[in-house]
């Protein structure tokens, strides 16, 4: 279980109010990836994501509409058999979306009638291509509000497109079957639950170009 801290300075302020981690798994080369994420469900314009390679946690907070990205080292401990998240604020890049992806294109079918829901979605390098670059079976979970823009962001978000990515009504993506040409993807959402969490951000952040912040820190992207 998840007992959050807060950063404790005093400039732009974040909430989040709900967890969420997907659990994949990549037929190609047996990978296996985590996707641990915080989200504000009212606001979803920015999204907290954690990073965990052999030496060190760390997250990234982005925030979409600011156009920014910023760092925080992150120690973790065990207290009372609850695991605590301290985020420490070190520094802040623009963020600059991945121009390879910029022109890809989505398309869902309709979501099924049987139960569970699944609906189909294909992604395309373009709208004119004919052959999707890969397909994703998805299975829908009842949710209280439209929440695709969780598994978006938490497994899709190296895809920036100007697309309307979503489908109508109210459902969290519980699994995932991805189709490549050579290969299979499995995804799950194997926790998710109501969090508190407040980050506040320095009022003077220490800024870095893109490149500098890049090479400086390691993100693992999912695919």
């Amino acid at each position: 279980m998840f007992l959050l801290v807060s950063v404790f300075n005093f400039g732009q302020t974040y909430d989040f109010d709900f967890l969420t981690k997907y659990k994949a798994h990549n037929s190609k080369n047996n990978y296996n990836f985590d996707s641990v994420n915080y989200f504000n469900t009212e606001d979803f314009s920015y999204y907290l994501k954690l990073s965990k390679d052999e030496k060190f946690l760390s997250a990234f907070l982005f925030d979409e509409k600011r156009k920014f990205v910023h760092y925080f080292k992150v120690t973790e401990s065990n207290i009372k058999h609850e695991i605590q998240f301290e985020f420490l604020y070190e520094y802040s890049y623009p963020f600059i979306a991945e121009h390879r992806f910029e022109n890809y294109h989505f398309e869902f079918s309709s979501i099924s009638e049987s139960s569970p829901k699944e609906i189909t979605l294909k992604v395309f390098k373009s709208k004119k291509a004919r052959k999707p670059v890969f397909e994703q079976t998805l299975t829908l979970q009842t949710a209280n509000i439209n929440l695709f823009e969780i598994y978006r962001k938490s497994i899709l978000s190296y895809l920036h497109t100007a697309d309307e990515i979503s489908f109508p009504g109210n459902y969290i993506v519980k699994k995932v079957v991805e189709k490549h040409k050579d290969y299979i993807c499995e995804i799950e959402l194997v926790e998710y639950k109501n969090v508190e969490l407040e980050i506040v951000l320095p009022e003077k952040l220490n800024l870095k170009n893109s490149y500098q912040a890049v090479n400086g820190t390691s993100l693992k992207f999912n695919h």
